[in-house]
């Protein structure tokens, strides 16, 4: 049996799990050289593997969630330990601030842009309280202006908040924010927000009001072309003072999840298995945004399983969260989010199983 001590010997382990197509070779090399030596536990949490599908090389970008009063000091090891110590701080202050339901954070690691011999820094994303209850609390500007400026390393918020609160002013009624995140190795340095409840026939007045510098006829002729095979998305955008930046993502979700709510959809990835996916997948593949290769290897994802290891017995719980369809200028990329979690289960529970 394999003993399991660090992240690389769960994902060894979990090879055979895993679709060559998705992540081998260099690009699993490349992850391993950046993660490989968080410890095993790291998995237990959710973790994210982002992965570009009409890319023919195997690899990904990775995240991993905290849910818990601090962050592990090895989440956020850098070029700058000064700088990681400082923002370990200030995001144990912001978790331990929040009762225990909604403290969460996800740390997301760049990998395949950035030269191998690079550790770069990790983005922070925050996710609203209402994302987890109907009664959580929203994003206020001012508050969240002042954490992501910390990730970026700065005391002085006034360039987030003022992008935010220019933001916040021209969502739709009805808008919810429900992820923030902070890019600190992206320029220029900008804040991104993912809002659900907007509707296809908001989206165009909404991008005008943003003052978006992107084309909106092209948005607005792509999303019908997916509304059969999915008709719930949440809009992803960079946004700076001065208004947004031209890259604009839709993460959408397959019309065979049925009628959720942006909380059930957040979840989807628990609950959803191949065929719920395979229109959508198939879709995108029809479309040259998803090679066939990319294609199989996603369909061969979602599963459940129980792991026998020399350490003890684990439960393994893969699902696709989502898939994103970026827009910059006028070229198209869809890159699809591949949850995993593996976790230790007790005695009993095996043996009800």
């Amino acid at each position: 049996m394999i003993a399991v001590t660090q992240l690389r010997d769960v994902l060894e382990a979990l090879r055979p799990q895993i679709p060559e197509s998705l992540l081998a070779g260099r690009g699993r090399d490349r992850l391993l050289q950046r993660v490989g030596d968080f410890p095993a536990a790291v998995v237990a949490n959710l973790c994210i593997f982002e992965l570009r599908l009409d890319d023919p090389e195997p690899a990904a970008d990775f995240s991993v969630t905290v849910a818990s009063p601090s962050v592990p000091q090895h989440y956020l090891a850098g070029a700058d330990e000064a700088a990681a110590t400082s923002l370990k701080a200030w995001l144990d202050a912001y978790l331990a601030s929040k009762p225990e339901p909604y403290r969460w954070l996800m740390i997301e690691y760049d990998l395949i842009d950035i030269p191998e011999e690079r550790k770069a820094a990790p983005a922070i994303n925050l996710r609203s309280d209402a994302s987890l209850t109907p009664g959580g609390a929203a994003f206020e500007p001012a508050c969240l202006a002042g954490t992501l400026s910390r990730v970026h390393g700065r005391s002085d918020a006034r360039h987030e908040q003022r992008a935010l609160s220019r933001t916040f002013a021209v969502l739709p009624s009805g808008a919810v924010v429900v992820f923030a995140a902070a890019f600190p190795e992206r320029a220029p340095r900008s804040v991104r927000l993912v809002v659900a409840e907007v509707s296809a026939a908001e989206v165009g007045p909404f991008l005008d009001r943003l003052r978006w510098p992107g084309s909106i006829p092209t948005v607005l002729h792509f999303l019908p072309e997916l509304h059969d095979v999915s008709n719930s998305f949440m809009m992803a955008f960079d946004v700076t003072p001065e208004g947004a930046l031209p890259r604009l993502g839709f993460e959408i979700y397959p019309t065979a999840v049925g009628d959720r709510d942006f909380r059930g959809l957040l979840s989807a990835w628990r609950t959803t298995r191949s065929h719920h996916w395979r229109g959508l997948i198939n879709r995108l593949a029809e479309m040259g945004l998803c090679s066939q290769a990319k294609a199989d290897g996603l369909l061969c994802w979602p599963k459940q399983r129980i792991l026998y290891w020399a350490n003890g017995t684990y439960g393994l719980r893969m699902g696709i969260n989502h898939v994103k369809i970026v827009m910059d200028a006028e070229h198209l990329q869809a890159k699809a989010y591949a949850g995993l979690q593996c976790f230790p289960l007790a005695p009993q529970s095996v043996i009800s199983s």
